[in-house]
């Protein structure tokens, strides 16, 4: 892949988005992985250091290299920065926990990433900004995604590249190594990273989700190039499972 030109093009893309629209400025929530950093590198090569405001906003789960890393690019890239805790709002929820008698960790855990997505468009609505998304093509597919949450967005300049290809790309722009090399994780639940959640590495996922996507492959004819029919049979299972969240809410007809 030509990076240089994945680049221009994307650059190119949130420019005209934003003219379009008549939007000058952009809100990013930095976490200090790697989409949102390459969502945030994008940004400002588009509009420049001046429109563009990242929003860290962490709870108890953040580690304290996502802290470091965001700080950093925020730093680096010359941003507004702003860091927000969530910890009151995580809190109210844990009483919803009680008092509805959850028994799983997702609701918690997805109410985290609504939070964000709310204090994000706060922000944008105050400074008559545009939210900017960091989903790539990866985690769509999958589904690995809070819906209103994370993948809420005005625009996603990485949605049409695979986790393996962003993470080429922050090579690309160079940006900071610690965030290339470390194990992508949403920071939803303590020590839940994304392998541990979705069964395998991004580099055997992408593969699996090029051959079906791409090439149009199915499960067993994909099995068969070597791929334990197991994580084939769960990465199709969660793709059938979250493909509502690919899909805008559909409206009812009526005659």
């Amino acid at each position: 892949m030509d990076y240089n030109k994945v680049r221009g093009t994307i650059v190119n893309g949130i420019k005209d988005y934003f003219k379009k629209n008549n939007f000058q400025k952009a809100v990013i929530g930095l976490s200090g992985g790697i989409d949102s950093t390459v969502a945030a590198y994008l940004a400002v090569e588009a509009l420049g250091s001046d429109n563009v405001a990242g929003i860290f906003l962490p709870d108890s789960v953040t580690s304290s290299q996502s802290r470091d890393d965001a700080h950093e690019v925020a730093g680096r890239l010359k941003i507004k920065a702003h860091t927000v805790e969530i910890h009151e709002i995580v809190d109210f929820f844990k009483k919803l926990d009680n008092q509805f008698n959850s028994k799983s960790e997702i609701p918690l855990a997805n109410s985290k990433a609504r939070a964000r997505m709310m204090i994000l468009y706060y922000y944008a609505n105050v400074e008559t900004a545009l939210v900017v998304g960091t989903s790539d093509k990866s985690e769509a597919m999958l589904g690995y995604a809070t819906k209103f949450g994370d993948s809420a967005a005005d625009i996603e300049p990485i949605g049409d590249l695979w986790k393996t290809e962003v993470i080429e790309l922050g090579k690309f722009l160079k940006v900071p190594e610690s965030i290339t090399s470390k194990k992508p994780s949403p920071e939803l639940m303590e020590g839940k990273t994304a392998d541990s959640e979705l069964g395998a590495a991004y580099n055997v996922l992408d593969k699996i989700l090029r051959l079906h996507f791409d090439e149009k492959l199915n499960a067993d004819e994909i099995a068969k190039k070597g791929f334990d029919k197991n994580l084939v049979g769960n990465v199709f299972k969660r793709i059938k499972l979250n493909e509502h969240k690919r899909k805008m809410p559909p409206v009812i007809k009526i005659d």
